[in-house]
């Protein structure tokens, strides 16, 4: 435990907000040192509960985290094998957006170095009814749909400009605790298809939104809430391009000596305030994030790998948590537990605690989404000599293609697909063999001549993962509205952190901001 100071402690508002950001200041200790440390549990070793612990350690508190696997990390993975020439892919979050304050702050405070991931003239190539078009942002790209006059004017981007980044910009604070307001809650009780149809899309045009990234939440646009993907939208933006989104300064939001600079692999240095504008990954992966947190004097001796919870239960005016280890069970007893265990892995836990009907009603009903990641990797980049990008929309089973090296040195390139939902489920009732040969195919179609490229291939099922089921939290009509209120709640000593509590669900930049979030709460507690 670290030495107790005379300084009294301080309740907490939660982490300030930037009036030119919409993210949360970082600073590298959240907590004033408390006069009366409590004995917190922290379940998970993902970015949420090693940042909780990590504030909680430098408030002054004695922590212990407990974590199921045998590593840091939780969804953050980076696979390196089978890969040639050191490469890797990511299995988890595949790149760090440059506005994301925490996340930049957390690699800044752990010295991690960046690579920018580099910009495209044409970023997007689309396949759909066995057709590839090259150039889908164009106006006279031959979409094989009835479009209207101005749509077809507008090309794919412009669609989204047209009919979603309107209602984006009208999100106002999704953080606020009377979100959304009366004005959007009718998004919340409509599928996204639906609210694409009242903005006047055209069936046509409602199927080419569906390529890509507004279709991998949960079960797709024809199911999921609107409110949900609008919501992520007005935080990140993400897979549109630079001309259609806006980018936050982050250089005061990061911890001294690093607020004007973040290092680069290549030895140079980015002013922080530029790096908003663009995004990242980690040299030699993003999994060193996790790792580094991990590694830090505060928490390196507190975590104890391979000891999943069994069990949640009083004990004592505290909390106390059974788990299942090698050599059989073990109790560690606590005044506070923070829970980063995701919601599907949850509800398969005894939790003898007087959790209210409607905690435990979120926990059971809350939805993750089905991701299936399939990479493969071949001998050249045969699609960068031919001019195109290796990030393909598609109707076929892989869904969504992206280049997962296009940060990486070397000859060999590595695409992956990217499928969820039934799509997803549909391959994970396959041999791995077998998911590999119809991946293949598939980019086979989007860039010929790829299956004789083939060297090496790799998969993630994140339903398959037993401390996963599933990967992001998501919500169908009606949910946002009933659940909302109660999936980040404390009850009954116990603590709600992990992404799928965040604004943010998906996103590293949610888990710090949940794990930040439950240790004020916990630091702030009277008991």
């Amino acid at each position: 435990m670290t030495s107790r100071h005379r300084t009294a402690p301080r309740r907490p508002s939660g982490p300030a907000v930037h009036p030119r950001s919409p993210f949360p200041t970082f600073d590298h200790q959240l907590l004033a040192v408390h006069r009366a440390p409590k004995r917190v549990l922290v379940l998970g070793a993902g970015l949420a509960g090693l940042s909780a612990a990590y504030q909680l350690v430098r408030g002054g508190h004695d922590v212990t985290v407990l974590e199921a696997r045998d590593r840091p990390g939780g969804k953050g993975c980076t696979l390196r094998a089978p890969f040639r020439d050191g490469q890797h892919a990511e299995a988890g979050a595949m790149f760090v957006p440059g506005h994301h304050t925490l996340t930049m702050g957390y690699v800044a405070l752990l010295g991690l170095p960046l690579v920018q991931i580099p910009a495209q003239k044409n970023d997007v190539v689309a396949y759909i009814r066995s057709a590839r078009l090259d150039h889908p942002e164009s106006a006279r790209a031959p979409w094989p749909f009835r479009l209207s006059h101005e749509e077809r004017a507008h090309g794919y981007w412009g669609l989204w400009a047209l009919y979603v980044l309107p209602m984006v910009r009208k999100m106002g604070d999704p953080r606020s605790p009377a979100w959304p307001p009366p004005g959007l809650a009718p998004l919340g009780d409509m599928t996204f298809a639906e609210f694409l149809r009242g903005e006047g899309a055209s069936p046509g045009a409602v199927e080419i939104l569906k390529l890509g990234y507004l279709d991998l939440f949960g079960d797709g646009i024809y199911c999921v809430a609107a409110l949900n993907v609008l919501r992520d939208l007005s935080f990140n933006m993400k897979g549109v391009p630079p001309h259609l989104k806006h980018g936050f300064g982050i250089g005061p939001h990061l911890p001294p000596p690093l607020a004007r600079k973040l290092h680069m692999a290549d030895g140079t240095v980015e002013p922080a305030a530029e790096a908003a504008h663009h995004s990242f990954t980690i040299e030699g992966g993003n999994a060193r994030l996790p790792q580094g947190l991990a590694a830090t004097a505060p928490l390196s001796r507190r975590i104890v790998y391979e000891a999943p919870a069994v069990r949640i239960g009083e004990h004592q005016g505290g909390v106390r948590v059974v788990t299942r280890g090698k050599d059989g069970p073990r109790t560690w007893d606590a005044d506070r537990v923070i829970c980063t265990i995701p919601f599907t892995v949850l509800k398969g836990i005894e939790i003898a605690l007087p959790l209210s009907p409607e905690k435990r009603q979120a926990i059971t009903e809350l939805r993750f989404t089905s991701v299936t990641r399939e990479f493969v990797q071949t001998r050249t980049r045969l699609w960068k000599r031919r001019g195109l990008p290796g990030c393909a929309v598609t109707d076929l089973p892989i869904m969504y293609v992206n280049d997962q090296t296009i940060a990486q040195p070397g000859p060999y390139g590595i695409l992956e697909s990217y499928s969820t939902g039934p799509r997803a489920r549909a391959w994970g009732a396959l041999s791995a063999d077998e998911r590999h040969r119809q991946t293949v195919a598939g980019m086979n179609c989007v860039y010929p001549g790829l299956a004789r490229q083939v060297v090496a291939g790799a998969t993630k099922s994140w339903d398959d993962d037993e401390w996963a089921r599933g990967d992001y939290a998501y919500f169908e009509p009606g949910e946002m509205r009933r659940l909302l209120p109660v999936i980040a709640r404390p009850e009954a000593g116990l603590h709600f952190a992990g992404d799928h509590t965040s604004p943010l669900p998906g996103w590293m930049q949610g888990a710090f901001e949940s794990g930040h979030r439950a240790a004020a709460e916990v630091h702030a507690a009277t008991a």
